[in-house]
């Protein structure tokens, strides 16, 4: 980056998850670009367990020169050549299970995705990585760049944007005054609500609970917890779980396989319910919840599946939240990036539990932010141009995930209307027993929905050059 001014750039990144510290090291080669990264914790914590990183995402990685890096980090979990089905389907909620499906996702890290059934060739050159997040935070914290600096205990509580600045305000009385400022502070977004308000309007005009207005309850809520690997083949040798995954309660193994990350799924009537309503609101982070509970919500179901609910460890319960799709990710000095623009998951974890998007997805709008900036010559002035770039790239992708994450959901409770909605115009209830019609609709819909990441846009370089004709026709480079 070429700046037209004596002084650096300041800029503050708020958060301090996986979307955070991707932008802090996707800046890491602009050295005239000062950067405080704002954490409320004390130290930095991987809130959930088990998430997906797609070839896309390490395209990502291996653009900005990490690939060998993350493949010693992660010790040998980079994409593999060869493996079975992405995802494994079956009837659970009966004594006898049955299978119903194998999803295959194929691909490269620059062609596109197919899906194929079981008797054809599963792919050539990667599929999906199931890492722990704990393994991808330690090795963003390990590339930080220099000129990053890490404040922790600061949670923040006021963005003001002014026309050359944005200050900061935090809760433990800090403050600073930035050039551009990047919101990666998750669904409960303090910096959203800048960009929301609008220019000139203060918090304390719109009363005490319009930060929850843009955030609505699915309807939905998870019963979340691990299970270390030896406790689960001491009871279930064969389980898939070691190996693969399972519908719709969720497996699948991390962490080299030494743990099984299990998500179980529910739903009730209150989709669209303001966010206070949802279940476990009377609390934030200590959620847990009884083994008892979790198995009377699953009543019946093969062992395949109860075992699963057994031996998980610490379950908690969260809600599936829903953000309200955002117009734009971008006011004159701020960007907004991962689940603080588009969110749709449970309130600590991904964006989305259904196609495997959120830490991916946060990790692209990191990188794409990151070179936008990188490559131009913008300063303090006129960064407002480069974020605008940035907005037109992401925010269609962005709110387009969030689609498409919900309707997964819908499809796995069988409560879409692409699966109620059968051949001779019958509509099923959700209450009953999936017929083998939507047995088989089901299996186009995991077809159609787990190719989003090409299906969507393009591919990552696609993008960047998007990106980069932009900023020529803007005479930004």
């Amino acid at each position: 980056m070429h700046s037209i001014t004596n002084r650096n750039i300041r800029v503050a990144i708020v958060g301090g998850g996986i979307g955070a510290l991707s932008c802090a090291a996707s800046l890491r080669d602009c050295q005239n670009i000062e950067i405080d990264l704002f954490e409320a914790a004390a130290k930095f914590v991987a809130i959930g367990a088990g998430i997906v990183t797609w070839p896309r995402t390490w395209s990502v990685f291996r653009a900005l020169g990490w690939k060998e890096e993350m493949s010693e980090a992660l010790k040998g979990e980079s994409p593999c050549k060869e493996s079975g089905p992405a995802w494994s389907f079956r009837v659970s909620d009966q004594k006898g299970g049955v299978p119903f499906h194998d999803l295959y996702i194929a691909g490269s890290y620059h062609t596109s995705y197919n899906v194929r059934h079981a008797t054809e060739r599963p792919f050539t050159d990667g599929s999906a990585t199931n890492l722990h997040r704990q393994q991808l935070l330690d090795f963003l914290l390990a590339i930080l760049p220099s000129q990053c600096r890490v404040h922790f205990g600061h949670r923040l509580i006021s963005c003001k944007e002014s026309e050359d600045s944005v200050e900061l305000q935090f809760l433990n009385g800090a403050v600073g005054s930035y050039d551009f400022v990047i919101g990666a502070d998750g669904l409960k977004s303090v910096v959203r609500q800048t960009i929301l308000r609008g220019p000139g309007v203060q918090p304390e005009s719109l009363g005490t609970d319009y930060l929850r207005k843009d955030i609505l309850y699915t309807g939905q809520s998870a019963f979340r917890g691990l299970i270390p690997k030896e406790k689960l083949a001491a009871l279930y040798p064969d389980h898939r779980a070691l190996h693969s995954s399972t519908i719709h309660i969720v497996a699948y193994p991390i962490n080299n396989g030494k743990i099984v990350n299990v998500v179980a799924f529910f739903s009730d009537s209150r989709s669209g319910s303001p966010v206070i309503s949802y279940p476990g609101s009377s609390s934030t982070r200590d959620n847990r919840v009884s083994h008892e509970a979790i198995l009377a919500t699953y009543p019946e179901w093969e062992e395949e599946a109860i075992v699963l609910l057994k031996v998980m460890e610490d379950p908690t319960l969260w809600p599936i939240l829903d953000l309200n799709p955002l117009e734009t990710y971008v006011s004159r000095r701020i960007a907004l990036l991962g689940d603080a623009a588009h969110r749709y998951g449970d309130l600590f974890a991904a964006m989305s539990p259904h196609i495997g998007a959120g830490a991916t997805t946060a990790i692209e709008d990191a990188y794409i932010l990151g070179k936008i900036i990188a490559n131009s010559t913008c300063t303090a002035f006129n960064i407002h141009r480069a974020l605008e770039i940035y907005n037109a790239i992401r925010q269609p992708y962005g709110n387009e995930i969030m689609r498409w994450a919900h309707e997964m959901g819908d499809c796995y409770e069988f409560n879409s209307p692409e699966l109620r909605l059968l051949g001779d115009g019958k509509e099923v209830s959700r209450y009953e027993r999936p017929t083998g019609e939507q047995l088989s609709l089901f299996r186009k819909a995991a077809n159609k929905y787990w190719l989003w990441p090409t299906r969507i846009a393009g591919t990552i370089e696609e993008d960047l050059k998007r990106a980069q004709l932009m900023l020529n026709e803007a005479k930004l480079c």
